[in-house]
């Protein structure tokens, strides 16, 4: 009679902890939607999509979560010890999947930086009011939304297609372009792209303001992360305990 009602507790904790982990799945579906629908624009459009692939990350996690509860149910109403056992392995292998996922999205963060910086380097000199319209607005409307000038700084412009464009003298020996977007102008106004002074424009680039932003939601992802690990290690306790008892004890 103990032993049943041993068994009965012990299929009781883990069917609350599967539920607690699927609550966790759905935060982070929730979440990874949440965060797609509110992203900005602009940084895909200049980055690619992979600038945002916390947010997939998020997604992914939660639906592989979700089929591995729902496993779980089945093997816990099923009290079949090698499907218990099996559930087990399924779910050390989501824990251990997700912590790979984390530190290649955190590798990557810290890689991308670099590439980021340089392919937005790269199309604010060669494709700024030269070939694309789409670039030129969403450049300066990212100079405008995050107060910067260039990708490291305001540098960046000197060399560019606009300043060859512009039919302005350019020296030689000159260390600071001769013209900048109007977008990168503190108040902005006609042709005040010309003034280069830190009176009259922002000489912060935009790379690190963006990469701020995006690390906050990967700080939102280690932190969810940590608390869905804990659950899924106590699912692997209790379902290794489960499997490994004697069958008797759980009729």
């Amino acid at each position: 009679m103990e032993r049943a009602e041993n068994g009965t507790q012990h299929d009781r904790l883990l069917v609350e902890n599967n539920q607690n982990a699927v609550a966790i799945a759905l935060a982070f579906i929730g979440l990874g939607t949440y965060f797609t629908v509110i992203r900005n624009p602009l940084l895909p459009l200049l980055f690619g999509e992979m600038v945002y692939i916390n947010t997939y990350l998020f997604i992914g996690l939660g639906i592989l979560l979700t089929i591995v509860c729902i496993f779980g149910f089945v093997a816990i109403s099923r009290n079949v010890p090698p499907i218990l056992r099996l559930y087990a392995i399924v779910l050390t292998i989501a824990l251990i999947l997700q912590f790979c996922a984390a530190a290649a999205a955190l590798i990557y963060y810290r890689l991308a930086l670099n590439w980021n910086a340089e392919a937005l380097s790269y199309r604010m000199k060669n494709e700024y009011h030269l070939h694309d319209n789409d670039i030129t607005r969403s450049v300066d409307e990212l100079q405008k939304q995050y107060k910067c000038c260039g990708a490291w700084n305001y540098h960046d412009w000197q060399w560019s297609g606009l300043e060859n464009n512009s039919k302005l003298a350019v020296s030689e020996n000159s260390k600071t372009p001769s013209i900048v977007p109007n977008s990168c102008c503190i108040g902005p106004y006609p042709e005040c792209g010309k003034i280069i002074h830190p009176s009259n424009i922002y000489y912060k680039g935009c790379i690190l303001k963006i990469t701020e932003e995006l690390n906050s939601t990967l700080f939102i992802i280690c932190v969810v992360l940590f608390g869905l690990a804990i659950v899924e290690l106590v699912g692997v306790i209790l379902a290794c305990c489960y499997w490994k008892a004697p069958k008797h004890a759980y009729s």
